[in-house]
């Protein structure tokens, strides 16, 4: 679903209002999914942190998704001050460091945002700390690094598999791998 306003794309990913409107509908669902929607709410605090300051810039919102995998914000290519743009990309994970730090005394919520926090910081596209780096390093430096968190990320996602019998780490990993993938078809990457 698209919603064009105020020059503003608004895309919503159809498998989420499915996953919407099931929550609303089933009692074993609901309960399944309130984690889900509480870890999604820390996402989009993130994504709006990113809004207020690139808006303190005066620079222009193209497009908002809500996917299944959660939010993201595409800005105008407006020239910026690189120190600007620095600070449109730290904004999200410091968010989750905020929260994190007011509300150290809930586990989940600390723990969330985190996780959510260290994960952005990676120089991997198309996270904050990949962002983040294109303007510190080099092109070629930049790829040899992102390829070295990659590949740790697989490892340290295949070790949460054995161990702790959690494959989120690794839909992660194969998410980000995804994105990559269609990106660079398309020529955005």
């Amino acid at each position: 679903m698209v919603i064009h306003k105020c020059n503003i794309i608004l895309e919503i990913e159809n498998l989420l209002v499915v996953i919407l409107i099931s929550f609303f509908f089933s009692g074993k669902i609901k309960l399944f999914l309130t984690s889900y929607f509480v870890c999604y709410l820390f996402i989009l605090f993130h994504e709006l942190a990113h809004i207020v300051i690139a808006t303190i810039f005066k620079k222009k919102i193209r497009k908002i998704k809500l996917s299944i995998a959660g939010v993201s914000v595409a800005f105008n290519n407006d020239e910026l001050e690189i120190v600007k743009n620095i600070l449109i990309y730290l904004a999200g994970p410091v968010s989750n460091i905020c929260l994190a730090i007011m509300f150290y005394k809930i586990d989940f919520v600390f723990e969330i945002n985190i996780f959510l926090a260290i994960l952005n910081f990676m120089p991997v596209y198309p996270l904050d700390g990949y962002n983040i780096a294109k303007y510190i390093f080099k092109y070629n430096t930049l790829k040899r690094i992102e390829y070295t968190f990659l590949s740790l990320l697989f490892l340290i996602s295949i070790l949460v598999l054995i161990i702790k019998f959690n494959p989120s780490l690794l839909i992660f990993f194969i998410y980000i791998m995804l994105i990559k993938y269609v990106t660079k078809n398309r020529g955005n990457y």
